[in-house]
């Protein structure tokens, strides 16, 4: 992932945002203004040069509160169909601006109909556990865990348990908090893109909270690169004979990111398991 000299962990990086377009992150450790200058938005920054970022480049940005946005520049963001997630220090979403939805509407088409059957919840909620069982027992093998363990909560137990012996208990939990809202925030975009967003009627009526479910089986493809990244970091500092620093928001951020190209083949994995299965279904 491309680096920013400057420590505002403001870059671009490839793979986990729209077709043709990167996520940009702006987590500013100073004051910082995003504007619009032509067809690119202007970020800048006490005492360093402004930078430039071109909308047709841009797939979503994650910015924090401290960031000031100009109001031309968050509306030529939806106009592009550029979600904006408005993050805290500690990871958590804080709002969003979504963008249009795309028009590959497919799943939508079939998931919407799907639910007005009497018994599609039901059928709906046996799918996501078997995936989520599915994506957990492949957690589990690739950590050594055994392949063949069906049992959810063993497994979450015995990586969280391994993490916070690397991290310390703290880390652990924070560092699983912020991955997980990456993820959400993809899956949301993902979603979105596919026509179920929030505007649409589907996410409005609350049935289900479709990104929620779909993340819980998604996260489970990231666990094993958080488990190895945290071992590594442990046992560097073991060698050192120095205490283990707790990962920063921005350290998770990097992680996510490396992880780019595969979690987003991934993600789309799963959604594209959910459509073929309702073309059987509807």
């Amino acid at each position: 992932m491309p680096t920013d000299p400057s420590s505002s962990a403001l870059h671009g990086s490839t793979g986990i945002g729209t077709e043709d377009g990167r996520p940009l992150y702006l987590a500013p450790s100073e004051e910082t203004w995003v504007g619009l200058d032509g067809a690119a938005l202007r970020v800048s920054r006490l005492a360093r040069a402004d930078q430039l970022f071109p909308l047709r480049r841009i797939g979503r940005i994650y910015s924090s509160r401290r960031a000031d946005w100009e109001t031309g520049a968050l509306i030529a963001c939806a106009e592009q169909g550029i979600p904006v997630i408005f993050m805290s220090d500690d990871g958590e979403v804080l709002a969003r601006l979504l963008g249009r939805p795309g028009e590959r509407d497919e799943l939508r088409n079939r998931l919407i109909p799907f639910l007005l059957r009497p018994e599609s919840l039901g059928m709906l909620q046996h799918w996501l556990q078997t995936h989520r069982r599915r994506a957990a027992r492949w957690a589990a093998g690739k950590l050594r865990l055994g392949s063949q363990i069906a049992d959810i909560a063993w497994v979450r137990e015995t990586i969280n348990a391994q993490t916070q012996y690397f991290a310390g208990e703290a880390a652990a939990r924070q560092t699983r908090q912020w991955l997980r809202a990456l993820a959400y925030a993809w899956m949301e975009e993902h979603l979105n893109d596919l026509g179920l967003g929030r505007s649409t009627e589907l996410a409005q009526a609350g049935r289900p909270s479709l990104a929620a479910e779909l993340t819980d089986i998604f996260y489970w493809y990231l666990e094993p690169a958080r488990h190895g990244w945290l071992k590594r970091r442990f046992l560097a500092a073991k060698r050192k004979g120095q205490p283990v620093v707790a990962p920063s928001h921005r350290d998770v951020v990097w992680l996510f990111e490396s992880r780019a190209l595969k979690a987003a083949a991934r993600g789309r994995e799963i959604t594209a398991n959910l459509h073929r299965w309702l073309i059987h279904e509807v």
